[in-house]
């Protein structure tokens, strides 16, 4: 008769004391790790010649264009059309543009606002021939700032870079206040 080995019932090593000893020396090779810390130790012999001057000098600072975007009669679906301010040396206002289901209309409407973008274009251009070095600001001011498209900015924003200025800050609408919670 073959030999019956009986089961006994605990025969499972317990693994949590282990785990237990195992984080309490990663703690302490941690805490007892000290790092190498050269970099404050590199000595650097900077040039006398070159760099920071003593005296102090002005900086001219980049002059930038600035544009200014309104929306005028924005309630109004078939009459909201957007005005477009650069500086104070060129003011236009964009045609309204919706969509008809017409493609002769809707060519037509698109042809006139490509014509105004490019005589915005051409604006800027005009005004950064004087230096070679600006910046653009792209503004949209409350209340009918808010309600200006976001194709009409894109188109700006082309125009500036049709100019060459690649460095543009856009200043849109803030983030509108949080709703206030209900009274419970």
């Amino acid at each position: 008769m073959p030999l019956k080995i009986q089961k006994i019932a605990d025969s499972e090593l317990n693994m949590t004391p282990m785990i237990d000893i195992v984080f309490q020396l990663i703690l302490f090779f941690l805490f007892n790790l000290k790092f190498k810390s050269m970099d404050y130790r590199i000595e650097s012999a900077l040039p006398k010649d070159r760099g920071v001057e003593a005296s102090p000098q002005m900086v001219e600072p980049i002059p930038s264009i600035k544009v200014l975007l309104f929306r005028l009669d924005a309630a109004s679906e078939t009459t909201a059309r957007t005005k477009i301010k650069i500086g104070s040396v060129h003011e236009v206002i964009l045609p309204p543009y919706r969509w008809t289901g017409k493609r002769v209309d809707d060519i037509v409407i698109e042809k006139e606002r490509d014509a105004k973008f490019a005589e915005l274009a051409a604006v800027i251009k005009r005004i950064r021939a004087d230096k070679p070095e600006f910046k653009g600001e792209i503004d949209t001011p409350p209340p009918s700032g808010f309600h200006v498209p976001h194709a009409d900015v894109i188109r700006i924003l082309d125009a500036f870079l049709e100019a060459g200025i690649t460095e543009v800050n856009f200043v849109g609408a803030p983030s509108p206040m949080p709703r206030s919670q209900p009274a419970r």
